[in-house]
């Protein structure tokens, strides 16, 4: 046995050493898990796999643009736009009222045809825009700011997807709102002309702003970092302020006596906002639950779950007397309300600014001490009053912008009685709302089948009511006069009008009723005036003709005899405005999805670019119809092939056909982009020659033919029906043996001997 006494040294290890040993490992092992964070190895490792993956991305993206940009129409790089998240960036574009440069329309190529293999996460981040890779930078996703910099890095553009705050919405819909899911607050109970919204500043003071006639202003809440909806109701002089307390549910720690909150829907469920997965962010009730939450029974009214509701937080001063904090007298006259005599009665040593508004928009700001002081002995011309109600408000502030006092009063303009339009019925989809702007420049693309226009007139600022009915290039403008009363001044030769409301027939003391307000014995509210007519009927300024299918309508370009440079071209559907303006009058316009069998009323507006002046129009009344499908009961299905084309004119002979149909190609025809079905018959003659036989199938039609241009309107008939209007005529071709086809094949040409 060996003696350990003996032993060497280095043969063991001491206490010492092992303590050293361990201390080494555990400053090692801190080395280690420090250079696997964030900034680390595993950091950069992921950095470096992600910048592997773009990179790769970008290559295909390139390498598909460069093989497809032959076969893109107009060799256009622009028109390659693929991922849904772009299309998410239009709607947000949309929802802010702003325009972006493509539609969702044209975001029509599925991302893996482009990028064949990208990972399903990535589908969420990636797109193509304009023939380019994008990485569309979310505010939702916790790695954008680093992912977007690492796209950067490989040459991928950025996009920038801020979702909306929620604030433009006042519904009480569940939605993401500054970093939360939370019912929006809802001020559809409270009156519009006396409810203001409050901001609150940081200092923690409440001031008024907007009436909740308009939106709120973005910071007007925010509730992740506990600023509140708050509103302020006036009745009198006197001021009541509310808190909107969304839906929640709660959770009590019996420890700490602290609550969890959790700010839920409707239906109880809660959205987490960062979750890593849109998907899979959403905790059902039956799980909250059985965590422990609890709703209030305040969110529960007649058995009704509410979105959440206002709670009054206090009073500022009482229903005023004799003696209100602020008041004032008004004299209307020509368009002007002019405030006099305003008092305000609290100590002016409180009142530090005085606020004078016209339906919410800020006219006159005083902070001097003695404008505010004297401002009894001051008048304030109120201009640009409305038609209906117009809200006028005095508002006192102390040195923190919180309210002191207020006072509103609403005021309407002279009534008169409202234009007459049930003449127009008949003709209601081609007879047209006429406005002007500030310059005085005349819109008219609403037709009275459409509601009308919120400020179409105003007598009380000399703005009348007109429309224009417009007939195959012919305009005649028509003026409401409303029954009115008038007295002669015989010194400065004028008249003085005063409006009369229903058909009162006698006239007050020294006045006169003109006699054009009675006819056939009847008492008229009013009469429609005719203007002046522009063009006539058989005067052809402008014109388009038209290719309808069952779910799109085209025009063929502009022509007339007023086509100059320099003007633009807008295209509008029913009263609303379709697709981006034009200065190309030649260039076709497409109305697409469109109902089928539905009658549509077209306006094209023609103005100068310069001045924005209108110069003419185009209006078409259509219906959409499907064109009969192409009959292959004739043909032999042994030598008998479809044939289609593309954007390019380059022909495909496609599989051989089915009698009934059955195994057409999707893109066979297009009768609304003039994409006609073809097809063709094959042969071998007695020497062995091959023959190629071409058909071309036309569908039962109408049309009508302007004599002057020799262009026609050409309108699809379903079925073997006749035309549907007595100016159309169906061609003769489409009658044979005295039985009404559906359509005929008609042989474009022959190639090689029969």
């Amino acid at each position: 046995m060996k003696d350990n006494k003996n032993s060497s040294p280095s043969s063991g290890i001491t206490l010492l050493s092992l303590i050293i040993t361990i201390i080494i490992l555990l400053i090692l092992a801190g080395i280690t898990l420090g250079m696997l964070n964030a900034n680390g190895v595993l950091g950069r490792a992921s950095e470096a796999a992600y910048k592997t993956r773009m990179a790769k991305y970008k290559e295909e993206v390139d390498i598909y643009v460069s093989t497809n940009m032959i076969e893109i129409q107009g060799n256009n790089k622009d028109m390659i736009n693929s991922g849904e998240p772009l299309k998410e960036v239009i709607r947000q574009y949309a929802k802010q009222g702003e325009e972006f440069d493509i539609t969702e329309e044209d975001v029509n190529i599925p991302i893996k045809e482009i990028i064949g293999d990208i990972e399903k996460r990535d589908q969420k981040t990636i797109v193509v825009y304009h023939g380019e890779a994008y990485y569309v930078k979310s505010d939702k996703n916790k790695n954008a700011q680093k992912e977007a910099q690492w796209c950067l890095d490989v040459g991928i553009k950025i996009l920038e997807l801020k979702r909306p705050s929620g604030m433009d919405n006042t519904e009480g819909k569940y939605e993401f709102i500054n970093g939360v899911y939370m019912n929006t607050p809802t001020v559809s109970g409270f009156n519009k002309n006396v409810t203001r919204y409050v901001n609150e500043t940081n200092k923690g003071t409440l001031t008024p702003g907007k009436w909740i006639v308009d939106k709120p202003e973005k910071d007007w809440y925010d509730y992740k970092n506990r600023k509140w909806a708050n509103v302020v109701v006036e009745n009198e002089g006197a001021e009541t302020y509310f808190t909107w307390i969304p839906r929640y549910c709660f959770k009590l720690d019996p420890n700490t006596q602290r609550s969890d909150v959790k700010l839920i829907s409707v239906e109880n469920y809660w959205k987490d906002p960062y979750a890593e997965d849109e998907e899979n962010n959403v905790t059902p009730w039956e799980e909250l639950e059985a965590q422990g939450y609890q709703i209030p029974e305040a969110f529960t009214f007649e058995g009704k779950a509410l979105p959440g509701f206002w709670a009054m937080k206090y009073n500022m001063g009482e229903t005023p007397q004799e003696g209100s904090i602020i008041n004032y007298d008004m004299i209307t006259k020509a368009g002007t309300i002019t405030l006099k005599n305003a008092r305000i009665t609290n100590p002016p040593n409180q009142v530090t600014k005085c606020i004078i508004y016209l339906n919410g928009v800020e006219k006159y700001t005083l902070t001097n001490r003695s404008d505010i002081e004297a401002i009894n002995h001051k008048e304030f011309k109120l201009s640009g009053i409305r038609q209906g109600d117009n809200v006028i408000n005095i508002t006192a502030l102390d040195a923190n912008e919180q309210m002191v006092g207020s006072r509103t009063r609403i005021y309407s303009i002279t009534e008169v009685n409202e234009p007459d339009l049930s003449g127009f019925e008949a003709i209601k989809d081609t007879t047209f709302y006429v406005t002007y702007d500030e310059n005085g420049n005349e819109h008219s693309t609403i037709p009275l089948s459409n509601e009308k226009p919120e400020y179409w007139y105003n007598y009380g600022d000399a703005e009348w009511a007109n429309v224009v009915v417009r007939n195959n290039g012919g305009e005649i403008y028509y003026t409401w006069i409303p029954r009115y009363e008038f007295v002669l001044d015989t010194t400065n030769q004028k008249s003085v009008v005063k409006f009369i409301k229903g058909t009162r027939n006698t006239p007050s003391s020294g006045c006169q009723i003109p006699d054009a307000f009675t006819f056939d014995g009847k008492n008229l509210t009013g009469f429609w005036a005719m203007k002046y007519n522009i063009g006539e009927v058989d005067t052809t300024q402008f014109d388009t003709s038209l290719i309808t299918s069952g779910t799109a309508i085209t025009t063929q370009g502009v022509k007339g005899t007023q086509i100059k440079e320099g003007q633009t071209y807008t295209y509008y559907i029913n009263g609303k405005k379709d697709g981006n303006t034009t200065e190309n009058p030649n260039e076709a316009h497409e109305y697409k999805n469109l109902n089928p069998n539905s009658n549509y009323t077209l306006l094209i507006e023609i103005r100068e670019k310069q001045s924005n002046k209108l110069v003419g129009t185009i209006v078409k009344q259509a219906e959409t119809s499907q064109p009969n499908k192409p009959e292959l009961k004739g043909f032999n299905t042994n030598c008998t092939y479809y044939v289609t084309y593309d954007n390019e004119g380059n022909e495909t002979i496609g599989e051989k056909i089915k009698q009934d149909g059955s195994n057409m190609p999707k893109n066979w025809y297009d009768y609304g982009k003039s994409r006609w079905a073809n097809i063709v018959v094959k042969g071998i003659t007695k020497e062995g020659k091959e023959t190629a036989t071409y058909f071309t199938w036309i569908p039962r039609y109408q049309f009508k033919l302007d004599k002057q241009t020799q262009r026609s309107d050409v309108k699809f008939i379903e079925g073997t029906g006749s035309a549907t209007r007595g100016d159309y005529q169906v061609p003769d071709a489409f009658t044979f043996d005295g039985k009404a086809l559906t359509g005929y094949w008609v042989m474009k040409y022959n190639i090689g001997d029969q």
